[in-house]
């Protein structure tokens, strides 16, 4: 009866007017407080408390670059900017400071985006318990909406940010997006607004350009408030009511018009290539036009297409796995292409040199589950997984995330996709899959590709011995393919326990505490293996794993450190035990469970996750990776076909030149270096990988394995039934430190490179190896990174307009030996990397010889506070905890001692500090530079 009811109660609801477009006759969430002001503006309103004491402010403007006229190509994205540059009731960067000062931090809770159809603003992670910071938030969003300064000077300030934010997205990826727009978008409206805009435009537009769009679109009409946390719902509907609703709607205002994309009877077919192209990519897309209502049907044909797709791309997966191909990978997608326009696409990624031959393989197998359809088998698992993800969904709804919700209510706003209550959302899902069958199910798929509005792209690198096939060619293989009867796909699934050893109990052999952390339990296994097992109650369902084992990399000779680089990979593409990759996966449908083996710098472990219910899985696969891992040749071929086409046109990368001559001098051009280059791939072999994963995870007496989340103690059977029979030597082995590192002094380098976009890469790096490692020194060596932070963001973005962002970090680590390093590094305009390079350095001698301000330095406590505050009540923090604690055999502090710690450093340690590591520290300096007539000559 409950089934039914659910039914009609959706049933007999009518339309819901959401957006201008599109309408829906699922209603919202019951518990969503919404409504639309007189002024025309909506707000929604979500009480939610994960994470707890805190809310999200979402402001989201149904406007954006698409409805630019042509002398105002780029101003929607640069008035986005422009929000952040001063505003009624904050001046200049005053909205950012008073964020600061609560822990609310630019880049990171403070953002915003601009796309073709809209410009969305948030304000994340701020802290709910003081009243006047709500209010306050709430008058950054009244700003947002109408009431933004542009000053001149502000504006001409901001020219300079955008031109780099340009310079550094203009890669190869973007490049060739520029080449295929005009044909994806069929030469409409969509073709000439790329957002980021055109740069002489944004260098000298006038004044007035900007305020004409900003006049004519930033209307209450045109947005929506959208605010999700841990609040009361109708106090801050009555301040929304108060704020927002004091913003006057003008009687004379411009309709928003949405644009179509024009039709196209025949093929559409675009080349676009790049010489700094690192990869080749063909897709097949079929335009479609969103629906204009969502109803019940709607989502029902919704589930089923995912069902679909997910079974094509395991098709897709499992042909490339289990045969020799002219693929890399392949793979089926449904995405927005614009607000009234979806893209279904086939994408194919094929090794070098065999484009023709990938798309006829990957188009043969799409073409025989169009003929064919799936099968039942197939069907079940998808299902099975779908119900699986939402049973769990359910477990831990209490931990779906503000951003999570804000985003589902953003979308209903702009295209009245469905926000249910995820009870309703679960149970409707449950029934659909319920009465689903396979005939449904190829019928949706069937009806996915259009007859009309086709668009097929290639894109690739520019290469003199590189030919790329015509479009005939395609057409060609895709008729001929049609006309062929293929056989329906046949597989063979393994129906056997993953384990079939006989296992016995072993005993415990002792046990023992973690200082500091009360209910995490040790225990010794008689083959020597520890197990830490820390309950909590953080989520409700949620089980995380970790293991390690000291060594690593560090203890392989020279000659086996390519080899090293695939060896965990090598292992986890094979399968395990009796189950090929493949197989392995469709035993472990329905199930919530992930492990995954490595073997970094100086420990080998595993790292994974499972629900109560899979926890004897989790502890399954473990144990086989022990025992019975897998090593298949075809494997090892699909890696290096990855590695050989990824260096194919490596001599062009230049971001891989740049992070090369790095990594060489941030090691001091250390024999242990191993750079991935096309003529040492040889060194990456099979038989050696294959021995370096046995040796390295094999010896269980020198592992811990640590659980965290919904485990008990009387889990430990379980565990010891798997764990314990590992084999063990009792033995102990330790990491090896070479001594890797930077050169004494001062080591620059300089590149002078070919780029289609002149832009200079700046790294600058100090390491200082005489240092002592406390708690107090690490917190001190973040504040330093974040503290420089602030005053390059000032100094190299907004008062010299020579960079999109400058990234800052710092650190003090324990292992093998002390270190303090801090890196700077950044893209900027070539015209003035010398002076933004000698800001860096000034900046760095300045942090040593004058105070620090105050008020930076309580920004960053009040943040790392508020973090900490968060972390806390995270399974991931504690695991990440204990494990620390395990390696580096450090006191745990206290959640009260760490915020007690923080709260005592003052200007004066920060000076002394900076004073101790800065100055002594050796340094590391690459510039990459474009060549131009006067350089090349050098």
């Amino acid at each position: 009866m409950k089934k039914y009811i659910f039914l009609v109660h959706f049933l007999l609801l009518g339309l819901t007017q959401m957006s201008a477009q599109f309408k829906t006759t699922i209603p919202l969430r019951k518990d969503v407080v919404h409504g639309t002001l007189p002024n025309g503006m909506q707000y929604f309103i979500l009480h939610n408390e994960w994470p707890q004491e805190r809310a999200d402010f979402y402001f989201v403007q149904n406007v954006g670059a698409i409805l630019e006229d042509d002398n105002q190509n780029g101003l929607a994205h640069f008035l986005e900017h422009m929000a952040f540059n001063g505003t009624e009731h904050f001046k200049g960067k005053g909205m950012i400071n008073m964020l600061a000062k609560h822990g609310v931090t630019f880049g990171r809770d403070i953002n915003a985006y601009t796309a073709h159809d809209e410009t969305v603003y948030n304000l994340s992670n701020v802290p709910v318990k003081n009243p006047a910071l709500l209010d306050s938030c709430l008058y950054v969003l009244h700003d947002w909406s109408g009431f933004l300064s542009l000053k001149d000077t502000e504006i001409d300030a901001e020219r300079g940010v955008i031109h780099e934010e340009w310079r550094t997205r203009r890669n190869a990826d973007l490049r060739i997006g520029s080449q295929l727009e005009p044909v994806i978008y069929n030469g409409s409206k969509y073709a000439k607004r790329d957002v980021l805009g055109d740069m002489d435009l944004i260098d000298h537009f006038k004044y007035q350009q900007l305020r004409d769009y900003y006049k004519k679109w930033y209307l209450p009409n045109h947005q929506a408030v959208i605010i999700v946390g841990d609040i009361d719902p109708a106090k801050i509907e009555e301040k929304v009511k108060k704020i927002m609703g004091s913003i006057i709607m003008p009687s004379n205002y411009a309709a928003r018009t949405y644009e179509s994309i024009p039709d196209n009877e025949k093929l559409l077919y675009k080349l676009a290539v790049d010489k700094e192209a690192q990869k080749t990519s063909i897709a097949l897309n079929f335009k479609k036009k969103k629906k204009d209502v969502q109803d019940l049907a709607a989502f029902e044909n919704s589930i089923a297409e995912q069902l679909a797709l997910q079974m094509m791309n395991n098709r897709f997966r499992e042909y490339a796995v289990n045969n020799e191909t002219a693929l890399l990978g392949a793979g089926l997608s449904y995405s927005g292409l614009t607000r009234l326009t979806s893209f279904f696409t086939l994408t194919i990624n094929p090794k070098n040199g065999r484009l023709l031959e990938a798309f006829q393989q990957a188009y043969t197998e799409y073409e025989r589950a169009i003929q064919n359809g799936f099968t039942k088998e197939e069907l079940d698992r998808v299902k099975e997984n779908m119900r699986t993800g939402y049973e769990n969904q359910l477990k831990n709804k209490d931990k779906i995330s503000n951003e999570s919700w804000a985003s589902q209510l953003q979308n209903y706003f702009l295209e009245a996709s469905p926000v249910m209550s995820l009870e309703d959302e679960a149970e409707f899902v449950k029934m659909t899959l319920a009465k689903m069958d396979l005939t449904e199910i190829n019928n949706v798929f069937r009806a996915l590709p259009t007859e009309n509005n086709q668009v097929l792209t290639v894109s690739g690198p520019e290469k003199e011995n590189v030919t790329y096939p015509a479009e005939t060619d395609y057409t060609s293989a895709i008729k001929k393919i049609k006309e062929q009867k293929l056989e329906p796909y046949t597989e063979t699934i393994a129906k056997a326990d993953l384990v079939t050893d006989q296992l016995t109990m072993k005993p415990i052999s002792k046990k023992f505490e973690l200082k500091g952390i009360k209910e995490a339990k040790g225990f010794v296994l008689e083959n020597g293996a520890k197990v830490i097992i820390y309950p909590t109650a953080l989520a409700q369902d949620q089980i995380l794993f970790s293991a390690f084992s000291p060594g690593g990399i560090s203890v392989l000779p020279e000659k086996d450190l390519g080899s090293s680089q695939i060896a965990a990979a090598l292992a986890k593409n094979s399968g395990l035990g009796d189950f090929k990759v493949t197989d392995l996966q469709k035993q472990l449908s329905g199930k919530t469970v992930k492990v995954s083996p490595y073997i970094g710098d100086y420990y080998e472990g595993f790292s994974g996750s499972a629900v109560k219910k899979d926890l004897e899985t989790l502890l399954q696969l473990t144990y086989l990776y022990f025992k019975k891992p897998r090593f298949e040749t075809q494997a090892y071929k699909r890696i290096i076909d990855y590695y050989s086409n990824a260096l194919e046109n490596v001599t062009e990368n230049n971001s891989k030149i740049f992070g090369d001559s790095i990594a060489l001098l941030d090691s001091n051009h250390s024999k242990r270096t191993f750079l991935l280059k096309k003529e040492n791939l040889k060194e990456l072999k099979f038989d050696d990988a294959s021995e370096i994963y046995k040796e390295r995870i094999s010896n269980a007496s020198d592992f811990t394995f640590v659980f965290v989340g919904n485990i008990a103690q009387s889990d430990l059977a379980a565990i010891n039934k798997y764990l314990g029979n590992l084999p063990g030597t009792q033995t102990q082995e330790n990491f090896t430190g070479h001594k890797i590192g930077t050169a004494k002094g001062f080591s620059k380098e300089k590149l002078i490179r070919e780029m289609s976009v002149p832009k200079t890469s700046i790294y600058v790096h100090l390491e200082n190896k005489n240092v002592t490692f406390s708690v107090k020194n690490q917190i001190m060596a973040y504040m330093l990174s974040q503290l420089l932070d602030k005053r390059y963001l000032d100094q190299i973005r907004e008062d010299e307009g020579g960079s999109y962002g400058v990234q800052t970090e710092s650190s003090l680590s324990k292992n093998p030996s002390p270190v303090f390093s801090l890196r700077v590094s950044f893209d900027c305009n070539p015209e003035k990397d010398s002076k933004l390079l000698q800001i860096v350095y000034t900046e760095l001698d300045n942090i040593v010889k004058n105070n620090v301000s105050d008020k930076d330095l309580s920004d960053i406590k009040e943040d790392l506070i508020k973090s900490n505050q968060q972390n806390i009540k995270s399974n991931s923090y504690w695991m990440n905890t204990i494990v620390d604690q395990l390696k580096t055999n450090d006191k745990f502090i206290s959640n009260t001692e760490y915020e007690k710690l923080i709260k005592s450093i003052s200007v004066k340690d920060i000076k002394k500090y900076a004073g101790e590591v800065v100055p002594g520290a050796d340094k590391v300096e690459v510039v990459m530079q474009p060549k131009t007539a006067q350089n090349a000559s050098k």
